[in-house]
This record gives C-alpha cells, structure tokens and sequence, in this order.
C-alpha cells in the first residue's frame, strides 16, 4: 500500500487537518497565524506528553498549499524512513 493512500486533509473551522484514514488520528495540520494571511504548517509526532515536544512546527508559508506540502512531506520521509524503502 503506498503512504499517500493512508492520509487525507479535512477542513474543520479555519484549520486543515492532515490524518490517518485508517484511524482518524491527526497527524499534521495547517492554520492561519493569527489574523494574518501567513499560514504555519504543524506536525504531531503522538508521543502525548502534553509538552511542546508534541508538535513540530515546521515553519510559516506564504500560501495554505506550501504549508500543507510541507505537512506531506514529512510525513512521506518518516514513512520511507519507518518502512525502508
């Protein structure tokens, strides 16, 4: 099965979540930083410690699709690095 087929975006509010399609655990999200129009690409890495280190933020875009490419990305090197491939 190829990873992509494991994720999907959904639209809740003002905010873009990536998740498990599988599971519906979110993995990843996109959201405006604050009343701007930049936008913050966030990953969750499921380690639960209610800390900071729960999140990844990797960092602000210009524009909602290079914040969610980003979001993609991550998470399709994690998969090619968990599965060795």
């Amino acid at each position: 099965m190829n990873y992509e087929e494991l994720y999907d975006w959904q639209e809740r509010g003002s905010a873009h979540y990536y998740y498990n399609t599988d599971t519906g655990k979110i993995v990843g999200s996109v959201s405006k930083l604050m009343s701007n129009e930049i936008w913050i690409g966030v990953v969750h890495t499921g380690t639960y410690t209610f800390t900071l280190d729960d999140e990844r933020h990797l960092g602000q875009y210009i524009d909602k699709v290079f914040a969610k490419d980003a979001v993609e990305h991550f998470w399709a090197v994690q998969n090619r690095t968990l599965i060795g491939g």
